[in-house]
């Protein structure tokens, strides 16, 4: 293990994708989700990961008995005493090996400890995310030289629909929902559906004609746009939304989406985007913004053939796989089974959500979230919310983890 030096908050730039090295990457780690992360995060390598159920105990016995030129991930949850279970590895492992720890400390002078007096790589507290993989695994391996600073501003998550009837507003709006409940963060909930977006609908709000404004002409979009445009919908949740007529006639520059995209990110921890599909040009650098990209698909034919081919898209505007895509009613009469929809993607969809029924319908009705009328939903989004926040609803993250999620 080299000695290695940093500060406990890094942030990676946006940057080519990964390319498959000769380096192999071998990791043991205790729980399924936390192999699915690595196995989603270090995609684009291939056969060079090899992923074991396990911990530091078997990356130790690994190193004993096979030679590793590259990096090991090895998970200490569990372990009674985890220095010494370092030590142990630090006599198997060769000086050059990247080793990278897994673990459920949150304390920041554990991170020292393992950073800065046993030259650990890189240590990152559970649950871990794609998105954590991503940002602070992956640039050790591809080579990219990383920028120390402080993360400023909030994190951008995208909802789209691949078609109409999808259910995207509806999990947009309980998501920003959950973000705000589970992590007590601030939230706002950007809808840029101008003439029939029904996010205001869901929420029991009359949006105003602010956005329109501020999204033409950035310029009005000043420091008291939020005051008056922002509907409270939750304690910690604010709605940005409009509801133009058919007839509008909307003149949507980049520069508005931009500007207003910054005054969220400047108040809020989480901006939820409730983005249209086909995507207007103008609120395309939206989706370059956003660290997550929740694609919301019908159980159908065309419906794959869409999230396959805006998955695509995303890959190919962005450079990375930032996209979660969810199966919506999976379960309806006539959908295709999830085999097929599967086989149609080329890869597991990341959320199924079954037909949740009546209450669902209620929820709209009334005009509060669904989650409230139909609480089964929480426990659908929970991966969702576990990939975007880094936390399993009802657990509070702390210090350390909350710095690694920014």
């Amino acid at each position: 293990m080299a000695d290695s030096k940093a500060p406990p908050s890094p942030v990676v730039p946006a940057a080519a994708p990964l390319e498959a090295a000769d380096d192999r990457i071998v990791a043991f780690l205790s729980d399924e989700e936390s192999r699915a992360a690595v196995r989603f995060g270090l995609q684009p390598l291939g056969d060079a990961v090899k992923i074991q159920a396990g911990d530091i105990t078997g990356g130790v016995h690994y190193l004993r008995r096979t030679p590793l030129d590259g990096m090991l991930i090895v998970d200490i949850e569990g372990i009674d005493n985890p220095q010494m279970a370092l030590d142990d590895l630090a006599q198997v492992c060769p000086p050059d090996v990247q080793v990278v720890v897994i673990g459920n400390q949150t304390d920041i002078g554990f991170y020292r400890l393992l950073v800065n007096e046993l030259g650990v790589t890189e240590y990152l507290p559970k649950p871990l995310t794609r998105d954590s993989v991503q940002q602070f695994i992956a640039p050790h391996l591809s080579g990219r030289s990383i920028t120390w600073r402080s993360a400023r501003g909030g994190r951008v998550i995208t909802v789209s629909g691949v078609r109409g009837g999808a259910g995207a507003t509806t999990i947009a709006v309980n998501l920003a929902w959950e973000l705000a409940e589970v992590t007590g963060g601030h939230v706002a909930l950007l809808d840029l559906h101008l003439r029939n977006g029904t996010t205001a609908v869901m929420l029991g709000g009359r949006p105003g004609p602010g956005l329109r404004i501020a999204l033409e002409d950035p310029s009005r979009a000043d420091a008291l746009f939020l005051e008056r445009t922002a509907i409270e919908a939750g304690p910690r949740l604010r709605l940005v939304a409009a509801e133009e007529g058919f007839e509008a006639v909307t003149a949507i520059t980049e520069a508005g989406v931009a500007r207003v995209i910054e005054l969220l990110q400047s108040k809020f921890n989480y901006v939820v985007v409730d983005l249209p599909v086909p995507t207007p040009l103008p609120m395309l650098p939206v989706l370059g913004q956003a660290r997550h990209v929740v694609l919301v698909l019908s159980p159908d034919v065309a419906g794959v053939r869409d999230a396959k081919a805006y998955r695509h898209f995303v890959i190919a505007s962005t450079g990375s796989d930032r996209v979660i895509t969810v199966v919506n009613r999976h379960d309806m009469p006539g959908g295709l089974p999830l085999p097929l929809i599967e086989q149609g993607l080329g890869a597991k969809p990341e959320v199924t959500i079954p037909d949740l029924g009546r209450r669902m319908v209620n929820a709209l009705n009334l005009g509060v979230p669904a989650v409230t009328q139909a609480p089964a939903l929480r426990r659908h989004l929970a991966p969702i919310l576990r990939e975007v926040a880094g936390i399993r609803p009802g657990a509070a993250p702390g210090l350390l983890a909350r710095m690694f999620r920014r």
